[in-house]
């Protein structure tokens, strides 16, 4: 901006009529010349140097609103600042109120409660003393109540019954009947076992020990269902071998309603899932090996 001034002053010099005067330097003169170019009346001042100095003027005037902007946010903030301190001492005033009230409601109500019993306490004491002395006049003599004997009640189990210790071996019966016949066909007719397994995938090097292990399996487990020994074991490997045999060899991509077929395909097979399922939530009945062992047991930690 200087450069524009100077730049006017020296425009207007070529029309100023100022005669030398050798007792002034030639910059003093220069000066002076430039300083009344401005000021007389009678000579134009160049545009540039009037924009100059209105570009100056509102520069000055930027910065001083730049400033008062400035000092107006510094406030603004210092406010928010104070307002936001207010706002948090006035919760943590109003939290120790809190406090402070809830702790005295929980002294009186203690103190209450308090009272309360001291009253029940005094009033239970005259209640005393006053029967005492009726039944002083009246003669009467109180005896202490004797403390009742507890009842031991006994509860049989319903499958001990003769009824349902019945319907339980005919159930182990009907479970390991059928474990005992495919289990010795099996073993008779290796071929037919042997075909069954080759049918459901399994390679042939496997089919002959397979065979001979479940039909030897199935015996086992007929037996030690029959008499009632380990049956909640014994009946779950049958449930998971039924309904493994249900899988692979009664239930596909078919319908289960055959033609001239009553029924369903497999429903005998689900029926025997579910005598097997009734052996494993039950257990075997009261005519078995398992509710003797159970009796002789109990029995057994009975205290003389």
């Amino acid at each position: 901006m200087s450069t524009i001034v100077q730049d006017a002053a020296e425009q207007t010099r070529p029309n100023q009529l100022v005669e030398s005067d050798p007792q002034y330097p030639s910059e003093d003169r220069d000066v002076s010349v430039s300083s009344l170019a401005g000021a007389s009346p009678a000579v134009p001042r160049d545009p540039r140097l009037l924009l100059a100095e209105q570009a100056d003027y509102e520069a000055r005037k930027a910065a001083e609103e730049a400033e008062s902007a400035r000092i107006a946010a510094e406030e603004a903030v210092a406010r928010a600042a104070a307002t936001k301190l207010a706002a948090q001492q006035s919760r943590a005033e109003l939290e120790a109120a809190r406090a402070e009230a809830k702790a005295k409601a929980e002294a009186a109500a203690l103190q209450v409660r308090l009272e309360r019993q001291e009253f029940d306490q005094q009033a239970a004491a005259v209640r005393a003393q006053q029967r005492a002395a009726r039944d002083q006049q009246l003669g009467t003599v109180r005896t202490v109540d004797e403390a009742e004997q507890p009842v031991a009640t006994v509860t049989r189990r319903s499958t001990d019954a003769p009824l349902g210790a019945l319907a339980f071996f005919l159930v182990r019966l009907a479970v390991g009947g059928w474990a005992g016949i495919v289990g010795w066909q099996a073993l008779v007719d290796q071929q037919a076992t042997v075909d069954a397994l080759l049918k459901v995938g399994i390679p042939q090097e496997y089919t002959s020990w397979l065979g001979w292990g479940a039909g030897i399996g199935l015996l086992a487990i007929a037996f030690f269902v029959l008499i009632g020994l380990g049956t909640r074991i014994f009946a779950a490997l049958m449930l998971a071998g039924v309904v493994g045999f249900l899988a692979f060899f009664r239930f596909g991509p078919f319908s289960p309603f055959l033609e001239g077929h009553f029924g369903f395909y497999g429903d005998r097979d689900v029926f025997l899932a579910v005598l097997c399922l009734l052996l494993v939530l039950l257990g075997a009945g009261g005519w078995s090996v398992d509710a003797n062992m159970r009796r002789r047991r109990k029995a057994a930690a009975k205290p003389e």
